[in-house]
């Protein structure tokens, strides 16, 4: 048995774990092999106590959040890439020291075709919202909102900060509970060598 180092967490409310069970239970079974299982040891060394799931189920079609102008969005607009969604809170002490890695990450990838989608959950309002973006120094990671937790419900956040990887096909890769130092170069790395199979397998 793999034995996770702790992360730090802020934990939410439980009700949110039962209504995610019962999704995650629901949604539409995969038959297809998680790709990451082909280099989960590098996974797993870059993020410890990062979870590879197999199978994945997908995100839900329905399941939307809010840009900075209350537009409604979906994980759909970034189709057909990697993306990272990282569920934080302005409240959350984890958060503040995760979120800059996560904005430097997002620069140093997003040409390769990685998509990070950090998105506000619970009650957070825009002022400390955009508060909490300017002391950080965010300048890449767009602002993003889901005031009623349907993410964290639905994909299985038992705390934050929590990260999911999503395929280029909408199914759930992997979750990490707790924070991470995103830009290390073991994290940087591996994510990398994802996007770069990706890439070849689309173009073979």
């Amino acid at each position: 048995m793999r034995i996770s180092t702790p992360t730090r967490v802020m934990p939410i409310k439980r009700v949110a774990i039962g209504i995610a069970v019962w999704l995650l239970a629901a949604a539409p079974a995969v038959t297809a092999s998680n790709p990451l299982l082909a280099n989960a040891s590098d996974w797993y060394a870059a993020l410890p106590g990062l979870e590879i799931l197999n199978p994945s189920p997908r995100v839900p079609d329905d399941l939307e959040f809010e840009d900075a102008k209350g537009r409604l969005l979906s994980l759909s607009a970034a189709a057909g890439r990697l993306r990272l969604v990282n569920l934080w809170a302005t409240w959350c002490a984890p958060c503040r020291e995760e979120m800059p890695a996560l904005d430097r990450l997002s620069a140093r990838l997003g040409d390769r075709g990685l998509k990070v989608f950090a998105i506000a959950s619970g009650p957070n309002r825009m002022d400390d919202i955009e508060r909490f973006y300017e002391r950080a120094q965010l300048t890449t990671l767009a602002i993003h909102r889901d005031p009623a937790s349907r993410f964290a419900a639905a994909l299985g956040a038992t705390a934050l900060p929590s990260t999911f990887v999503v395929g280029p096909d909408g199914r759930i890769l992997a979750r990490l509970i707790g924070d991470a130092q995103w830009d290390a170069p073991a994290v940087v790395a591996v994510i990398r060598d994802q996007l770069s199979t990706e890439s070849r397998d689309h173009s073979s």
